[in-house]
């Protein structure tokens, strides 16, 4: 990542002067691929880390694993999820797992402690230690295992590169990105399948199309993004947690806007009524200036309502308080889209 392909995107300031600078690059595209507005280097090049997920459930739903288990929405929701770890997350992926067949020692995602604060405590309380259940990329896990059953696929090595359902999902991004398999960059995500990385404006393009796959041609395919789409939008928790960012935003617009964010300051958003897909990376990583810039983009876009994003935004990117509550500072948007 270069310098020159990132802007300040958020400043925060303590009083009147900014102490802290985010810089990052934002893409919007069309169905087709034709870039409307950008700030910063729409080819900036970045791992979509768990922005993927929704895609990497695509070749499972693909083969009618919705038919030979029937999955419900709320189900499909959870496998697309970087969860918190809440009881009913853990509920619904211990069910999809009854469907297949398989149990949780299946799942090679690796443990670690819930995102849940309560559920956290509670654990640590009771000196109940974390198992690969718990992992936010549980859902995903058992998601992939859910297409090596249905495909007739061995479950050992499921994680490799080289096994057919990894190779299944990256010639799936191929197709729905308009990408050559020169165009993805591949190394190895927290949980231990294979990360994709890609221009932004890319990964604008596969949630423009996850919003509205119209032209998507292959019927299947076709389906199965209108099945993810509505499911994360039904379920919006399910593929999040209890006062998560990409819960709040899809309950306060229904049926409006889809998104997923990734790690390391990584978010793809779709709105599925204009037909546009939203890539958009902050450069250090960090959680509240992604909220600040993925509310500033929909403000500019005035497409959505924006009392409700005013009140997005007091929750999310509330004003810079010091341990007395006192108000010190702020979340100040300093970019513009150019088209």
């Amino acid at each position: 990542m270069h310098s020159l392909d990132t802007i300040p995107l958020i400043e925060i300031t303590r009083g009147t002067i900014t102490e802290t600078i985010h810089r990052g690059a934002i893409a919007v595209v069309d169905t087709k691929g034709n870039l409307q507005y950008a700030a910063g280097n729409p080819k900036l090049v970045t791992f979509m880390r768990s922005a993927a997920k929704p895609f990497q459930l695509l070749p499972t739903l693909e083969s009618q694993a919705i038919e030979e288990f029937n999955l419900n929405p709320s189900e499909i929701s959870v496998m697309c999820a970087s969860h918190s770890g809440e009881d009913y997350h853990l509920e619904l992926i211990r069910q999809i797992l009854k469907k297949t067949g398989l149990t949780e020692e299946t799942l090679q995602c690796g443990p670690h402690l819930p995102g849940h604060i309560p559920t956290q405590r509670d654990m640590i309380r009771s000196c109940q230690q974390p198992t690969a259940i718990h992992s936010n990329c549980s859902g995903k896990h058992t998601g992939m295992l859910m297409g090596c059953r249905i495909k007739g696929f061995p479950i050992e090595g499921y994680l490799d590169l080289s096994h057919p359902i990894q190779q299944e999902i990256l010639h799936t991004l191929e197709e729905v990105g308009d990408m050559s398999a020169n165009d993805i960059g591949i190394a190895i995500d927290g949980c231990g399948v294979p990360t994709f990385a890609l221009p932004i404006d890319k990964i604008a393009l596969l949630f423009s199309r996850l919003a509205d796959p119209v032209l998507i041609t292959k019927s299947q395919r076709q389906k199965g993004l209108n099945n993810i789409r509505d499911a994360m939008i039904a379920y919006p928790e399910n593929m999040s947690g209890s006062n998560r960012f990409c819960a709040a935003l899809m309950k306060h617009f229904p049926k409006q806007v889809v998104l997923k964010s990734g790690a390391a300051g990584v978010y793809g958003i779709g709105l599925p009524n204009q037909g546009l897909g939203i890539g958009l990376k902050i450069e250090n990583g960090l959680g509240e200036p992604r909220y600040a810039a993925v509310l500033t983009v929909l403000r500019k876009l005035d497409i959505l309502p924006q009392d409700g994003l005013d009140q997005l935004w007091h929750q999310f990117c509330p004003p810079v308080k010091n341990y007395r509550q006192q108000i010190v500072g702020s979340f100040r948007p300093v970019f513009e889209l150019m088209s």
